[in-house]
Formats: C-alpha cells, sequence, structure tokens
C-alpha cells in the first residue's frame, strides 16, 4: 500500500483493476493457477504499469508546454500594438485583442458576436465585398476603411486579411490605423498646392524681370554704342585728315583707339547673345556636326591662311539638337583650340565622339598650350581666364556660352589638359 500511495490516482485505479482482472481470471480458470505464473503476470503488469506512467509524465509534460504556449500567444495577441479581429464567414466578430477593441471603441467582451460592419463609417457594402474576396481563397487582401469614431475626425484604417491554411470557417484582420497618415497626406497636398502656385507666381515674375532686363539690355547696348561709334567716326577722320602732320606714334594711338573700340563693340554683341541663350527652348532636329565643324574649319583657315593647322574631323557623327545653337557650341571650342595652338609651328585639333558608360560622347581635342588641371572649374565661368591667358585674344565670355547652350540640351561639359600638353573638352547633349 506503500507503494500504492506514491502513484498518481489515474495509475493507481489502472493496478487495482488489473489486479481484479487477474484474482477473477484466476477463479474461471479451466486449470490451476500456479503462484510462479501469478508472480510472472505481476512482473507484467508492474512493466506495463511503469510505461503508462511514463507516458503519463509525458501528457502531462505536453499539457504544461501547450498550456504556456497557449498563453504566450495570447499575451502576444491581446497586447499586440495592431488590432487583431477574427470574423466569421458572415463577418460576425469571432475574437478581438485590446488594439482592436480600442480601435472599435468597445470592451472585448462586449464585442464577440456582433457583425464588424455595424462599426464601418460608410463603407459597409465595399467591405461586404472586399470579405467575399478573402474567403474566395487564402491570398492576402488589403483595403482601406473608415471606423466611426467618437471624436471629430474620422478614424482611417488599413485592413489587411486572409482565411487560415487551416481550412477553417474563419478569417483573421489585422487592423492598422493611418488616421495620423491621412493628415500627413493632406498636409502635404495643400503644401503642394502652394508650393505650385508659389511657383507660378514666382516663374510669372521671372519673366517680368527678365524682360524687363532683355529691355535694358538693349537700352544700354544702344545707349553704349552711340557714344563708341562717335569715337569710332572721329578717330578715323582724324586719322585720315591729319595723318600727314601726325608723327607714327600719334598714329599708333589713334588707331589704337579705333581697335579698342571695335573690340568693345564686339565684347556688347557678345554680352547681348550670351543673355539671350537662356530664353527660347532648343529647336531640336538631327543635325550633321561634321558638317558644321568642317564649316568652322573653313572659316578659320580662311581668316588665317599662313597657319599650318591640321585640323581631323571625323565622319558621320550626328546629334539631336538645335542646329544653330550647336554651330555655336563647335564654333566656340574650334576657335579655343584654334586660338590656343597659334604658338604651334604645326598644330593639330580633332573633332570626334565616342561612347563612355553607354552614352554618346563628343569632343575637341588640341595639342595647344593646355592648362592645369586644379584650373578645370573655372573654365565655363564668364569673363574669368585662366593664367597666361592673357596672351591670347579672347572675351572670356566663348567657354560660358557652350556651357549655357549644352545645359540647355540637357548635357554637360568638361575639360582635360595639362600645361604645354594640349587640352580636351568633351560634351553631351
Amino acid at each position: 500500500m506503500e507503494k500504492d500511495k506514491s502513484l498518481q490516482p489515474e495509475a493507481r485505479i489502472l493496478r487495482h483493476r488489473a489486479e481484479h482482472l487477474v484474482l477473477d481470471k484466476a477463479k474461471t480458470a479451466l486449470f490451476p493457477v500456479t503462484t510462479e505464473e501469478i508472480q510472472r503476470l505481476l512482473h507484467e503488469f508492474q512493466v506495463q504499469k511503469i510505461e503508462l506512467e511514463m507516458q503519463n509524465e509525458e501528457l502531462r509534460q505536453t499539457k504544461v508546454d501547450a498550456d504556456n504556449a497557449l498563453e504566450r500567444f495570447t499575451s502576444l495577441f491581446d497586447f499586440a500594438p495592431v488590432g487583431y479581429i477574427t470574423l466569421d464567414h458572415k463577418g460576425t466578430i469571432y475574437a478581438v485583442n485590446f488594439a482592436g477593441a480600442a480601435l472599435l471603441g468597445d470592451v472585448q467582451s462586449q464585442l464577440i458576436g456582433r457583425p464588424f460592419k455595424y462599426f464601418l463609417a460608410n463603407d459597409q457594402s465595399r467591405f461586404l465585398g472586399f470579405l467575399d474576396k478573402v474567403f474566395a481563397g487564402q491570398n492576402l487582401q488589403s483595403g482601406e476603411f473608415t471606423l466611426k469614431s467618437t471624436g471629430e475626425t474620422p478614424l482611417f484604417v488599413r485592413i489587411e486579411a486572409q482565411v487560415p491554411s487551416s481550412g477553417v470557417d474563419e478569417c483573421h484582420l489585422a487592423i492598422i490605423d493611418i488616421t495620423e497618415l491621412r493628415k500627413v497626406e493632406v498636409a502635404l497636398e495643400k503644401l503642394n498646392e502652394n508650393l505650385e502656385s508659389q511657383v507660378v507666381k514666382r516663374t510669372a515674375e521671372l519673366e517680368h524681370i527678365n524682360l524687363e532686363l532683355e529691355a535694358f539690355n538693349y537700352s544700354a547696348a544702344h545707349d553704349l554704342r552711340q557714344p563708341l561709334n562717335q569715337i569710332a567716326l572721329y578717330s578715323q577722320s582724324f586719322e585720315m585728315q591729319c595723318s600727314n602732320q601726325m608723327s607714327e606714334e600719334c598714329s599708333a594711338y589713334i588707331r589704337g583707339i579705333y581697335e579698342s573700340n571695335l573690340r568693345m563693340n564686339h565684347l556688347i554683341e557678345t554680352l547681348l547673345n550670351f543673355s539671350r541663350m537662356g530664353r527660347n527652348e532648343p529647336k531640336r532636329q538631327s543635325v550633321d556636326l561634321c558638317t558644321l565643324a568642317n564649316d568652322v574649319a573653313m572659316a578659320l583657315k580662311q581668316s588665317e591662311p599662313e597657319r599650318q593647322v591640321d585640323f581631323q574631323i571625323a565622319a558621320e557623327i550626328t546629334a539631336n539638337g538645335d542646329a544653330e545653337l550647336l554651330r555655336v557650341v563647335l564654333d566656340n571650342l574650334l576657335s579655343n583650340a584654334w586660338k590656343f595652338t597659334s604658338t604651334r609651328e604645326q598644330a593639330i585639333i580633332d573633332f570626334g565622339s565616342a561612347e563612355i558608360e553607354g552614352e554618346p560622347v563628343y569632343f575637341v581635342r588640341d595639342n595647344g598650350v593646355g592648362f592645369d588641371k586644379t584650373d578645370a572649374d573655372k573654365l565655363f565661368i564668364p569673363f574669368k581666364r585662366l593664367p597666361g591667358a592673357e596672351a591670347f585674344k579672347g572675351s572670356g565670355i566663348g567657354l560660358a556660352t557652350v556651357e549655357r547652350i549644352v545645359r540647355r540640351h540637357g548635357g554637360r561639359i568638361w575639360a582635360e589638359g595639362e600645361p604645354d600638353k594640349g587640352s580636351t573638352f568633351y560634351f553631351t547633349l
């Protein structure tokens, strides 16, 4: 009996039943049961009892583990920051966590058994259609709905729903509050509307300012050119009428005044052209750059026929852009190369194209005086001349004009060079 007390209640009951069964069989047996036989049977029952005890302990531990897992799952479900709700096929609430109950505005116990659609502000029919899609398959469905709210602001939520793979006639809903997100979206929309109106207003103001500036440029150019033309006229008349009475030094001064006047006129014209570059959109078409480059090269050779310059212009180079503006680009780049190779007995100027990183790139290369690579970022600044450039004629606006035209075409321009080793100007369109 002491052994019986140490057993589990179920094991004790099972042992008593087994002992009674053995005694009953012994009474009804057709042959006498020996003591040895009874001992063998009792030993077998003892073994089975131990096995049952072990199985019972495993079952008890499994039940404890299951209870713990259920408790952890319940805690995760109840205290999750997202609303979780289980609905049956009709949309009736079967289970809900704390966050879901808070979104619906009631306690959990009062929500079980109630139709979920009654908590929607104005999307009941749309939600029922959404629910039909959820139960039609096992794919995740999502949609945005509006819940009833006790406050002034509607409660906007995003619902993600799916039926479990077990085939149970229910679906699980995850409800995420997106009210604050909606407020931010509305604020951004208003901000964008304000920005658009501000952009339209500022654009109109800038266009008006540009028109006024352009009118001022023409007026200033006209006012400047009138006295310059008079100076040129007087200097020419003075030289023609008094040349016999002037020394060679005085004649040189008069010629210097006249040439300076011409340079000033040219500079004014250059500035006006530069200011007009950003006014109109490029008229794009297919442009034969080789023909343009050959035309510019021919004009340069005719301007100084005594120079030995080898133009190497590649064939069949075309681009999509404004023909007139691209002529200005090549004129400035090739003229720039012509100017800075003037100290070479045999100058070489190349025009070609290459593909760099899948993009067509055009280039003008020369064997002129070159430049220090640390000055490369200054090349395209208006009136910014590099050290040593004073020995060459120029207005300081040519490369800035090229940069503006290239940028208007959506491209970019850059240069590489070394002192006394020439330079290469690259551009894209």
